[in-house]
């Protein structure tokens, strides 16, 4: 194994640590208004200094704050003023994320010199030791938008905008295998992976179809029932959320499934909600409220 894959290997190991839902930190679904997505940008942490520019991510424990720009990364460490500003090599941001556990971050970069497409890992203690993984033979103008990994397989997949509404995936492994995986959509919306298998998510904006590909195998299905349906996420339980869209992909109900088990709706909105407003934790909460509301047969 190369020394990009050691690295690799011991970066994603340590993510087995991960004990709290994984489901989608993108926020943003069809083709991005921003050149990179705000995922945490409302919160405030007075442990930092009060920035007015850019969007705020903290990390896990609140240890880093890092402020995001279209052409810049400052990393602030908690009780200190001054920040450490990442060397982007000219590029720009399309994604930020922190890891949930560790205090690792996940930057999609895309331009530079070379006109790259980068998924960039960066240890805020040594933030000039970047590990890349560079996607090749993508249109200019290509930018990583949402990323889902599994810490037990060292799978990564990253979803890529190519146009307008059009998208593609690809994947990579800790032993720097990087491919394009052919997707049944272009257009594709939320995307997730299961933590310790090999099986990737995404939904069919256009269509209004679920899918789950089997990395290891190569093979996918439809997995959603009868009807246009969009993805939320998955659990570390395995669990798959999807909801029941109308025509403008607002949603009309939650489902919760397992793979080889099927569906069963476990909410019902009242009014069509916008699925930006809607998470895996969003559907967990309303589906104990409905759980609580629900009259009880008196005693005879």
């Amino acid at each position: 194994m190369n020394t990009f894959g050691k690295v690799t290997t011991a970066f994603l190991l340590g993510l087995v640590l991960q004990g709290g839902v994984y489901y989608y930190l993108d926020q943003v679904y069809l083709a991005p208004t921003t050149n990179f997505q705000v995922t945490n940008g409302e919160e405030v942490d007075k442990n930092f200094p009060d920035v007015k520019e850019g969007t705020r991510y903290y990390s896990h424990d609140h240890k880093y704050m890092a402020v995001v720009e279209q052409n810049r990364v400052d990393i602030y460490t908690a009780g200190k003023e001054a920040p450490v500003t990442l060397d982007l090599k000219e590029r720009e941001v399309s994604y930020f994320e922190w890891m949930s556990d560790r205090n690792l971050a996940i930057v999609g970069l895309f331009g530079g010199k070379h006109n790259d497409v980068v998924l960039a890992r960066i240890d805020p203690e040594a933030p000039d030791h970047e590990i890349d993984t560079t996607i090749n033979s993508v249109p200019n103008g290509a930018r990583i938008t949402d990323v889902a990994y599994s810490a037990a397989t060292n799978v990564v997949y990253m979803k890529v905008r190519v146009g307008d509404g059009a998208y593609r995936v690809y994947r990579t492994d800790a032993n720097y295998d990087t491919r394009r995986v052919y997707m049944q959509a272009s257009d594709i919306g939320r995307i997730g992976m299961f933590y310790n298998e090999d099986r990737f998510f995404y939904d069919n904006v256009r269509t209004g179809d679920v899918f789950m590909f089997n990395g290891t195998e190569g093979g996918w299905r439809a997995i959603n029932p009868p009807g246009k349906f969009r993805l939320i996420g998955v659990t570390q339980g395995q669990l798959i959320y999807i909801v029941k869209v109308d025509d403008k992909n607002r949603a009309l109900e939650a489902y919760e499934g397992k793979l080889g088990v099927g569906f069963n709706k476990v909410y019902t909105y009242s009014n069509p909600t916008e699925l930006t407003e809607i998470t895996v934790d969003s559907i967990l909460k309303d589906k104990e409220s409905a759980k609580d509301s629900t009259p009880t047969e008196k005693k005879k």
